[in-house]
């Protein structure tokens, strides 16, 4: 199985928004803010589509092709990396995100991903070389399939040839940090988020390369 890496094109965007929804639409990181899987899925391209466009031209987006057709895409950011700020992504047609879905539900999920994110960025601020992946997703139609192991060789190699030295992420799934042990990572912080009475968890992840 042959597979193509590179670097997501403007005109690829909606693709790689389609493989991300689908592949964290199941994934507690969402499921216990957005407990109705329609307003999930609509939320889910909203705010992926939004946040891509945004942050297209200031960041790394990777991807993984076979036959022409995607099947994972990441976001790393290099440690100067800056968030872009809210005329940015106004700009970008943000409030699009609030159209048939509850704001209060999408304000939560974003106050939670601050706090899950946050031992990560925080973690980058003690060395120069320390870049963030903000998101890695392989379309649950090729997963298992050892396309995930491949991607994160290009990923790690493309970071280390842009004279990054560590990487540093976080997931939400016990499953995902088995994975992710087995090529390298440590975990340097976990901590639970409840929300509604649900728990999930949230592992902090780093790796030298």
């Amino acid at each position: 199985m042959d597979i193509e890496f590179g670097l997501l094109k403007r005109e690829e965007i909606k693709e790689s928004v389609e493989l991300s929804a689908r592949a964290y639409e199941d994934y507690e990181y969402f499921t216990i803010f957005f407990p109705d899987l329609e307003e999930r899925r609509k939320t889910l391209r909203a705010i992926m589509y939004r946040a891509t466009l945004t942050s297209f031209e200031k960041t790394h987006f990777l991807t993984a092709k076979i036959d022409g057709k995607m099947v994972a895409v990441a976001q790393i950011d290099e440690p100067h990396f800056k968030r872009p700020s809210t005329i940015q992504f106004l700009l970008h047609g943000w409030l699009l995100v609030y159209r048939d879905v509850k704001a209060k539900h999408v304000h939560e999920w974003l106050a939670m991903d601050t706090s899950a994110s946050k031992p990560c960025h925080d973690y980058q601020k003690t060395g120069p070389d320390i870049w963030y992946t903000s998101s890695l997703t392989v379309d649950p139609l090729f997963q298992r399939k050892g396309i995930g192991t491949k991607f994160i060789a290009f990923w790690e190699e493309y970071v280390r040839e842009h004279g990054g030295k560590q990487l540093v992420f976080f997931t939400n799934s016990e499953k995902n940090i088995a994975f992710y042990k087995k090529r390298g990572f440590e975990v340097f912080d976990e901590r639970e988020i409840i929300h509604n009475g649900k728990r999930m968890g949230s592992w902090s992840v780093k790796k030298t390369l």
